[in-house]
């Protein structure tokens, strides 16, 4: 195949066709011969080196190399090409530093200002994220004494999902990563399980304990930022990653709000934020922090200042405004 029709059929593979900037980075990612390895995927080495005329330990050597750099990812039918773009952008940007150059990051960023920002208009179809849900923060979740923590759900337990996993790792935020809009922590995104045992196997991942990725989703949620699980299939109970999103550099939330698709991308969380007039002092800080809107200030006959109040239906029930309030007058309330 000539090495101009192996980028198109990656580019194929991936679902997006004719994109100057998406083959550039491929151009980056692989030579022609790995492009190659790649598109024969899944075989076995012996398979693959007949094929491409390299020796076999030259072919596991490449294949070791495209996995680190989050071309490949393991299936039940061995190691196989990744799905789409959101994929190949996911592994790709969180794996280790010595994959990851200031140039690719430009690249990623230019790609997704350029070109695949525009194709976000409508709802996520690949096959790697159609569904991502709201988990509320736990610092929230414990100053609101109304809420039983035998009534939370499962998915919205953070503390729970955390205990739950056999295997946590810490990688980088891929978003956070190209696009650099924000000063944020960027190793901030945990994974769980399957997804851990894959970042840490290609060294993008650190292992950190259930304690260690606790204290990272606390730092996460004071500094404002936004749980989110995203999932493949809807009612998943598969836990792979959760998410410490901003409002700057996530996709999901930046093409979300710009096209007014968020509440049909994202899925809240059964809680909602509820603030008590008489404590609240009217500072403004939990509507500066609240991502969707949905806190206002008002002026209540009673009061001198202007109070805040939330609109439930604006509400995704992320909880980081509770943890704004200097004097706890906002707390979380279960809803059905």
């Amino acid at each position: 195949m000539e090495t101009s029709d192996v980028y198109a059929a990656l580019m194929e593979r991936l679902k997006y066709s004719n994109s100057k900037h998406l083959r550039g980075i491929l151009q980056k990612l692989v030579t022609p011969v790995e492009g190659q390895l790649l598109l024969e995927l899944p075989a076995e080495p012996a398979v693959l080196a007949q094929k491409s005329g390299l020796d076999e330990q030259t072919v596991q050597t490449k294949l070791q190399e495209l996995v680190e750099k989050g071309l490949i990812i393991k299936s039940s039918k061995g190691l196989r090409f990744v799905r789409d773009v959101t994929q190949l952008h996911d592994a790709n940007l969180s794996s280790s530093d010595k994959w990851v150059d200031s140039e690719l990051l430009d690249m990623w960023k230019e790609f997704y200002e350029g070109e695949w920002f525009d194709t976000m208009k409508t709802i996520p179809t690949d096959a790697y994220v159609q569904y991502v849900r709201v988990v509320p923060a736990w610092k929230a979740v414990e100053r609101s004494p109304s809420i039983s923590l035998q009534e939370l759900r499962f998915e919205e337990n953070l503390k729970e999902l955390v205990k739950s996993a056999e295997v946590i790792a810490v990688v980088p935020c891929t978003c956070r990563r190209s696009m650099r809009r924000c000063k944020a922590v960027v190793e901030n995104c945990v994974q769980f399980n399957r997804g851990a045992e894959y970042a840490i196997g290609r060294g993008a991942g650190r292992r950190v304990s259930a304690e260690e990725a606790m204290s990272i989703f606390g730092q996460a949620e004071e500094a404002g930022l936004v749980h989110t699980w995203p999932f493949a299939v809807a009612g998943s109970p598969r836990l792979n990653e959760v998410c410490n999103c901003c409002i700057d550099c996530c996709a999901i939330f930046d093409a979300g709000f710009k096209f007014g698709t968020i509440g049909r991308i994202l899925e809240k969380s059964h809680l909602r934020a509820e603030v008590d007039q008489d404590s609240c002092t009217g500072c403004q800080d939990c509507v500066e922090r609240c991502f969707f809107n949905a806190i206002e200030m008002k002026k209540y006959p009673s009061a001198k200042k202007l109070k805040a109040s939330v609109d439930r239906e604006k509400c995704f029930g992320c909880g980081v405004c509770v943890l704004a309030c200097a004097p706890d007058a906002i707390t979380m309330k279960l809803v059905k």
